[in-house]
C-alpha cells in the first residue's frame, strides 16, 4: 500500500511540474480540468468548482480570478438566471490543457498496471 501512495504522490508532483512548464500552478491545472470536464455545456459555477476541487468558495474565487487574469477562463452570466455566473475556458485555456493532456495520458497509462495489481491483491484478501 505504501508503494501505491508513493507512486500517486510522485504522479501529483510530476503533474505539478508539467503544469508549471505551461505557466500554471497545479491548482490552476485542476481548475481548468474541472471546467473542461463539467457535464453542462454552459459551464460550472464557482460553487460547483469549489466542490470539485474540495476548497472553500472564497478560495475558488481567488483561483478563478488568478486564472482569468492569465486569459484562460471567462465568466459569463447564465442565460436563464442572470444571478448565476458560469465559467468557460478560453481558446488559450483549451490550448494549455491540450498541451498537458498527451503527457498526462501517457503517464496515467503507466499507473494503470500498478492500480490493476492493487485491485487484484485487495480482492484476494
Amino acid at each position: 500500500m505504501l508503494s501505491v501512495r508513493t507512486r500517486l504522490r510522485r504522479f501529483e508532483r510530476w503533474s505539478a511540474e508539467q503544469a508549471a512548464a505551461q505557466g500554471l500552478t497545479a491548482s490552476q491545472h485542476q481548475l481548468l480540468l474541472a471546467v473542461r470536464g463539467h457535464d453542462e455545456p454552459a459551464g460550472p459555477t464557482i460553487g460547483q468548482v469549489a466542490d470539485y476541487l474540495m476548497v472553500r468558495h472564497n478560495t475558488a474565487v481567488e483561483l478563478v480570478d488568478r486564472t482569468q487574469d492569465l486569459g484562460l477562463l471567462d465568466r459569463t452570466r447564465d442565460t436563464t438566471d442572470h444571478r448565476i455566473v458560469r465559467l468557460t475556458l478560453t481558446e488559450e485555456g483549451l490550448a494549455r490543457l491540450a498541451a498537458l493532456a498527451g503527457s498526462h495520458i501517457e503517464e496515467l497509462s503507466r499507473l494503470g498496471p500498478m492500480l490493476d495489481g492493487l485491485t487484484a491483491a485487495l480482492s484476494q484478501d
